[in-house]
């Protein structure tokens, strides 16, 4: 698939040559050993999984890896794709690289034969909106079930918390009827001990000298410490 700015989209199975690229882009962002990596990356193939790269044709009629995208089936949905390793080389991303990779990508899905597609994501929420990708539930992509006990409580279907709430209200009906009797008074209690005294509240840490914040006072939150997010979009 050609287009604009002398890009293209092509599968890895049928440009080996660009591996070594791939794996660099890849490892570059999601750090894995080059064994399973190229273990990985080896099992691109028409039948899905399907690596996707972008290529861009340089000025002097050379052609640089640019991006990768990945593409799988899922088990239960046989019209909807999967896409993950959705990336950019680091040295180009914020020059519109990475809508131009999943508009061709969804091109790819969509002459596959798929019309929806699905992802999950920590931090890239707000790109993927922008790209008419919608919050859903969480999907299953190697077969088996979903632990329904990890799904967002506004995923969950209205029949199912309704039953859960019948369900409790059920035990504490039991739980009372099945309450002890106060037991016989046997004479009046003693008296109580007097409460401890409150603990003292500590000082606060002194300031820092300066005034004005710097980086050793800002903690990184890393990506894979926040919640994945499901998404999905029509095609």
């Amino acid at each position: 698939m050609k287009g604009e700015e002398g890009l293209r989209l092509v599968t890895l199975h049928s440009h080996p040559e660009h591996i070594e690229e791939c794996m660099k882009i890849l490892n570059d962002q999601w750090p894995r050993s080059r064994t399973m990596r190229m273990r990985s990356l080896s099992t691109s193939c028409d039948q899905f999984p399907t690596s996707l790269l972008l290529l861009k044709t340089t000025s002097h009629g050379d052609t640089e890896v640019i991006g990768h995208s990945r593409l799988n089936t899922l088990p239960r949905e046989p019209d909807a794709a999967w896409i993950e390793s959705v990336v950019i080389r680091q040295d180009l991303r914020g020059a519109g690289y990475g809508r131009q990779l999943m508009t061709r990508t969804e091109e790819y899905a969509r002459i596959s034969g798929f019309s929806t597609m699905y992802l999950s994501t920590h931090d890239q929420q707000v790109f993927y909106g922008k790209l008419g990708y919608e919050f859903c539930p969480p999907v299953c992509i190697y077969g088996g079930s979903v632990n329904k006990h990890l799904i967002p409580k506004q995923f969950i279907p209205p029949q199912l918390t309704k039953g859960v709430q019948a369900l409790s209200l059920k035990s504490s009906v039991v739980g009372k009827d099945q309450k002890c009797q106060p037991a016989m008074k046997q004479g009046a209690p003693p008296p109580a001990s007097p409460a401890p005294p409150d603990p003292a509240v500590p000082h606060p840490p002194p300031l820092p000298a300066s005034s004005k914040l710097t980086k050793d006072h800002i903690t990184k939150i890393e990506p894979s410490s926040m919640t994945k997010m499901y998404m999905k979009k029509d095609l």
